[in-house]
């Protein structure tokens, strides 16, 4: 049944910017006067429309070409979580009793147990060569292949969202109410800041970047917004009190939805929270919004609507497109040079259960 819903007609946008479009944020494949088609030269996969890949400087096809249908990836499975786009893979989660982390090949085929988890295993976070989650209480590394699994800490009950970065992972610890962070080769884990107030299981996510991490918090946390704290240590900095769930950083700036009033914002502004702009608003309504919003070098993607219809924004503001709509609730989501990946969750109206299927979708319009 879930597999009938999912492969329901995709409906995409009409609008959207060509591939020459240019913005201020960066210079992409979106910055080119004439982007390279498949067959010709190229020097980055940036430069090949439709997001194929270059190699060995020519484009090569993309996985997904604009206006194709969903392509079903796992359907039918119990609670999906977690998903991440990494080299020929989707990695993603089945948590609760029986958990595990699993893989499936981007282009379709037999998917792979990475690791067993025995506990709740939700949050999924990658580097060059592993993997990092938490299961349970417990802070996990695991290779790629499933080849290798390390516990980095124990007894670290908290939220179910982790950050990387080149020398560490991050969490906050329900234990203590504290900002922690371990070596990737493990040992002891220190203790960045503290707070009386901290919630974890009201910390959806989590980022790392170079100096900062940056965390946020809902309306039923007793100190709700988007906030950062120094990653050596130091001060908790308020980048904005309205409640979110969701963000991105790039190199130079942050992007949040803010859902605390009607209506709701899509903000960007420095990393020290100045110059914040409001790129676009919609108006409020309950369990509106996917949990998860994801962005390329110039767009920004998030799904609502009762979290069906996945819309995209340049960076720099302007006019909101709708890239398709799903018949079931799209959950966790994440892309890659041309496909976007996405947990759609089937209720059944009978019996109140559910299923999870993940789905593969192209992420340019047509004429993109």
């Amino acid at each position: 049944m879930a597999n009938r819903k999912v492969m329901a007609a995709l409906v995409v946008g009409l609008v959207g910017a060509g591939c020459g479009a240019r913005t201020e944020l960066s210079e992409s494949k979106r910055s080119e006067d004439v982007c390279a088609a498949e067959g010709q030269a190229c020097r980055t996969s940036a430069a090949c429309c439709g997001g194929g890949s270059c190699n060995a400087g020519v484009c090569e096809a993309p996985l997904c070409t604009a206006g194709e249908a969903p392509v079903v990836l796992v359907s039918g499975a119990e609670r999906l979580s977690g998903v991440l786009a990494d080299g020929d893979h989707v990695y993603f989660t089945q948590y609760g009793a029986g958990g595990a982390v699993l893989r499936v090949p981007k282009a379709g085929g037999a998917i792979e147990t990475v690791v067993p988890a025995s506990a709740w295993t939700e949050s999924l976070v990658a580097d060059a060569s592993s993997l990092y989650f938490m299961d349970g209480d417990r802070v996990m590394r695991a290779s790629k292949d499933g080849s290798g699994t390390s516990l980095l800490a124990d007894n670290e009950e908290g939220s179910m969202s982790i950050a990387v970065d080149a020398s560490f992972v991050y969490w906050i610890a329900l234990a203590d109410q504290a900002v922690r962070r371990v070596s990737k080769s493990g040992g002891t884990p220190d203790t960045l800041a503290k707070d009386k107030d901290l919630t974890p299981d009201m910390v959806p996510r989590m980022i790392a970047d170079e100096d900062k991490l940056y965390w946020s918090a809902s309306v039923l946390w007793s100190m709700p917004g988007f906030h950062a704290t120094p990653k050596e240590g130091g001060a908790l900095l308020v980048i904005d009190g309205a409640a979110t769930t969701h963000f991105v950083a790039d190199s130079t700036f942050l992007f949040w939805i803010a859902t605390n009033a009607s209506p709701v914002r899509l903000v960007r502004a420095r990393k020290d929270g100045s110059e914040a702009k409001t790129l676009t608003e919609w108006p409020f309504a309950s369990s509106d919004l996917a949990p998860a919003m994801a962005q390329d070098e110039n767009y920004l993607y998030w799904a609502n609507g009762q979290a069906r219809i996945m819309n995209r924004i340049p960076k720099t503001g302007g006019g909101q497109v709708q890239i398709f709509s799903s018949p079931d609730a799209i959950q966790q989501f994440t892309l890659d040079t041309s496909c976007l990946y996405y947990i759609a969750v089937w209720r059944s109206s009978s019996t109140d259960e559910t299923t999870s299927s993940l789905l593969r979708v192209p992420r340019f319009l047509p004429g993109e």
